[in-house]
């Protein structure tokens, strides 16, 4: 039963947030962008036209993970994050089942991958670096992304240290990202998408698994 109603938790509180930036970019779009070729061409969510853009993502892939994953362990060894801190009661140390498959596959692909790819690196990203060039959308967008991965271990548990270094790693992350989709993906949000997806998979998988 508590499963279950998790599960009915995380879907409701899932198609809230896509629900939610879907309708803020289409806002935008509706607003100041309707001369372009479409919303979801201009968002970003249409398949790469060349594949050059796969070698490319299997090296951000890999440098995203270790910078990601090596000072989470570093400050888990270290003492500064403790298990409460990264403890999700949907998910954590409930072993696998089918609705735990389907809380993860939510979580990890539609309410963190999908939805942050298009507003941080569609909706910010490109919007920015259409205004102001590329570099500046590349920057902005990077920094805005790192702060909510810092902020939350700064304002509540006062790991000032924890913070800045998970900003600044995320951001990196967020900055490869855009850089893989702008420069190797025609502007596709594919690649980072697939990235993000694959890497909340594993942590999110971790966490099942205590």
């Amino acid at each position: 039963v508590d499963e279950m109603k998790h599960m009915n938790d995380v879907l409701a509180s899932t198609l809230i947030q896509i629900s939610f930036v879907f309708i803020l970019s289409w806002i935008y779009y509706f607003l100041f962008c309707r001369e372009k070729n479409g919303f979801f061409n201009w968002i970003g969510l249409y398949i790469p036209r060349t594949k050059d853009w796969i070698k490319s993502s299997i090296m951000v892939f890999v440098i995203s993970l270790l910078i990601m994953v090596g000072p989470l362990i570093l400050f888990q060894y270290l003492g500064y994050i403790t298990p409460e801190m990264t403890y999700d009661k949907t998910i954590s140390g409930q072993g696998f089942s089918i609705n735990i498959l389907i809380i993860i596959f939510l979580k990890a692909i539609i309410q963190t991958a999908l939805s942050e790819e298009i507003f941080f690196r569609g909706l910010i990203g490109k919007r920015v670096a259409n205004k102001f060039g590329y570099r500046a959308g590349n920057i902005i967008q990077s920094l805005v992304f790192g702060l909510p991965h810092g902020l939350p271990f700064m304002i509540i548990y006062k790991q000032y240290i924890v913070g800045i270094v998970l900003i600044i790693t995320a951001g990196i992350v967020g900055y490869l990202q855009f850089w893989l989709n702008e420069k190797k993906a025609d502007g596709s949000l594919i690649p980072s998408i697939t990235i993000h997806s694959i890497m909340n998979i594993m942590s999110f998988a971790s966490k099942v698994l205590g």
